[in-house]
């Protein structure tokens, strides 16, 4: 006897079938979806806002987040006024880092240029400069750094080293070269001849931009998520939701999925962005840059989805998703700092920041080419560091609905 009757179509007309009751979870699930899929996409702010700011943030971001340090103003007293001042000071503005300002004056005004921040560095080439190097014997210049900023003082005083000891190998390779053919002396010396893998040129933005997508990545699913959920309760529309055959797991499924095509879409933008306009090199594997990215998916979803079962507001899950998640994971992650320098405290905190694993493997993607048989170590740590952050938000999501 055939069952025709509307109980056998019914999906949960069987209870021991599985089969069922999984076809009628999905079934449930995928309305939901398409219903919420449908009210972002009606939201044009909200598209905005998870779409085209990030991409246009990537952009000004990656040309603004640098540390390669250029054009640096250099103030030059030159109290010689000889040849070889000049040659030398020619010397420091052919290295291409420098932007020399010539200074007269009392010198109690170098002082005035660096509080005044016309200039970075103020240079004092002595009085007998000249007269010391045609004697054969050696001169001392002095450096002024404005050391407020202590990186761009670093920097900027190994730059005008270095073209320093440019300057001083070109005085000395003409007298090395006649000692060792008059009196057959050859002074013995050590070079050092660098080549920099991955990263030829040592550019910092090929190492930023990478960085600011998973960054920007973790701010807008992890805000939006939590302030979705959390809008849901103070319109209440959630309590619509709780009292339909909608299990828990289904409806938070029903949420979230809509941010994971949206991350996606981020994603392939993001690649755009950097391979079109700051030029990054890609060697690893798009399928597993794609398959990193959803797992790192679980973890800032997961994470909006705990911060939404913790606040009753959306400017509470906004306060909370900025000082409690943002500012350490950007701080500790390893995207502007190195963790190797760190305290050690500081780095066993950082060994539970999952953007740090992320940074790890989208960096080595970009950059190295590293393929699964390095980054499973990296890959498994953000997988269960998903999985587990994501169950405990279900398990207190499931205890909000009780």
């Amino acid at each position: 006897m055939n069952a025709t009757g509307p109980d056998a179509r019914a999906p949960n007309a069987a209870p021991g079938m599985p089969r069922s009751l999984w076809a009628g979870s999905l079934h449930r699930t995928a309305v939901l979806l398409r219903k919420e899929l449908i009210q972002v996409l009606r939201d044009r702010a909200l598209i905005g806002l998870l779409i085209f700011a990030p991409v246009i943030q990537l952009v000004v971001m990656g040309f603004a987040v640098t540390t390669d340090i250029k054009d640096i103003g250099l103030a030059v007293r030159d109290n010689d006024r000889s040849a070889q001042s000049r040659e030398y000071v020619r010397t420091l503005a052919a290295s291409g880092y420098f932007r020399i300002i010539a200074t007269t004056g009392s010198e109690t005004t170098d002082d005035r240029l660096l509080v005044s921040g016309a200039v970075g560095l103020v240079l004092v080439i002595p009085a007998d400069f000249s007269a010391r190097l045609l004697a054969g014997r050696s001169v001392t210049v002095q450096a002024l750094a404005d050391g407020a900023d202590s990186n761009f003082a670093v920097n900027g005083i190994n730059y005008l080293y270095q073209a320093t000891r440019l300057y001083s190998e070109r005085l000395v390779a003409p007298r090395r070269a006649d000692l060792a053919r008059i009196q057959g002396v050859h002074l013995p010396s050590v070079t050092v001849q660098p080549r920099a893998w991955y990263n030829p040129n040592l550019t910092s933005r090929n190492f930023f931009v990478p960085g600011l997508m998973g960054m920007l990545l973790l701010v807008t699913t992890m805000i939006v998520t939590s302030m979705a959920l959390v809008k849901e309760r103070e319109e209440g529309t959630m309590e619509q939701l709780i009292v339909t055959p909608l299990r828990p797991l289904e409806i938070i499924a029903g949420k979230l999925l809509p941010f994971v095509a949206i991350g996606a879409v981020e994603i392939t933008l993001a690649l755009i962005v950097m391979r079109l306009v700051f030029q990054v090199p890609f060697e690893g594997s798009y399928a597993l840059l794609y398959l990193a990215s959803g797992v790192f998916l679980l973890t800032t979803l997961g994470l909006g989805l705990f911060i939404s079962t913790l606040v009753h507001t959306q400017q509470q899950a906004m306060m909370a998703a900025a000082f409690f998640v943002m500012m350490p994971f950007i701080l500790l992650s390893g995207f502007v700092f190195p963790i190797e320098n760190m305290p050690l405290v500081i780095q066993h905190v950082a060994a539970f920041i999952p953007l740090k694993y992320y940074l790890i493997i989208i960096r080595g993607l970009f950059l190295k080419g590293t393929g699964l048989p390095e980054l499973w170590p990296p890959l498994l740590v953000l997988l269960l560091w998903g999985l587990g952050i994501l169950s405990l938000a279900v398990l207190k999501f499931h205890k909000r609905l009780d």
